[in-house]
């Protein structure tokens, strides 16, 4: 579903050049979950924001249900239509209502009735356990819920692919939870997921697959069983004796 080839994407600025993702691949089957760790900088964000198309990268080939995103022929807005997105800070629109929010883009990309959108946008605030909420603005919810709603505002795309982008990390401690296990019922539900988080008790039990990156590259990529228990790699080590 997801296949990246040898990824790189290099900033440059005042004299210095970054290689903040160097030369990445990786594949993501359908109904997977790959989780990406790593310590802060060492490109898991920009790797997954490459992926869909929202950082262009300099070298390398992503490929989304066999489309090459990097090909100039490829209309990315299309592919960007069935991969959702879900960020630390959950870019609500205030202005409208939680409903709103999970129509618009259903209308508009989607092309469906307002009836019709309403009704999967409904279903969606039941399923991540908001459904009290639909009237409401985004400024009168927790973190939590908000994210709740940006998964939901995803997720009424149908989306073939989700990608998350450290989704909990804005949150407080204690909202942590209810976006995980709203994230545990989609992979159980067999969703296709990349997931870029700190959480290690997800990519635990979650992961499919867990990538170790650093410095721009992929360091260490295996199970969580071969992840948490054998870590091969000296680096995976030390991050991991400092994290768990």
């Amino acid at each position: 579903m997801i296949r990246a080839e040898n990824v790189t994407k290099i900033f440059t600025g005042r004299g210095i050049t970054v290689r903040a993702v160097d030369g990445v691949s990786t594949t993501v089957d359908k109904g997977q979950v790959v989780v990406i760790i790593g310590p802060s900088g060492s490109g898991k964000s920009t790797f997954i924001r490459c992926v869909n198309g929202l950082e262009m990268f300099n070298e390398g080939h992503v490929y989304i249900d066999g489309v090459d995103i990097a090909d100039r022929k490829t209309n990315i807005n299309k592919i960007r239509a069935e991969v959702g997105m879900v960020f630390q800070q959950f870019n609500l629109f205030p202005h409208k209502t939680v409903l709103e929010n999970l129509t618009l883009a259903q209308q508009r990309v989607r092309r469906r009735k307002k009836k019709v959108a309403q009704e999967k946008a409904r279903a969606l605030l039941n399923k991540v356990g908001i459904a009290e909420k639909e009237s409401e603005y985004p400024s009168r919810l927790s973190g939590g819920q908000q994210q709740r709603v940006a998964i939901a505002r995803a997720l009424a795309m149908d989306p073939k692919v989700m990608l998350f982008d450290e989704p909990t990390s804005a949150l407080d401690p204690e909202m942590v939870g209810e976006v995980l296990d709203v994230m545990k019922t989609l992979a159980r539900e067999g969703m296709t997921m990349m997931v870029v988080t700190h959480e290690m008790g997800f990519a635990r039990e979650v992961a499919d697959r867990v990538l170790f990156m650093d410095e721009g590259k992929v360091i260490e990529e295996g199970t969580p069983e071969h992840f948490f228990k054998s870590p091969q790699e000296e680096r995976t080590k030390l991050f991991l004796k400092q994290v768990l």
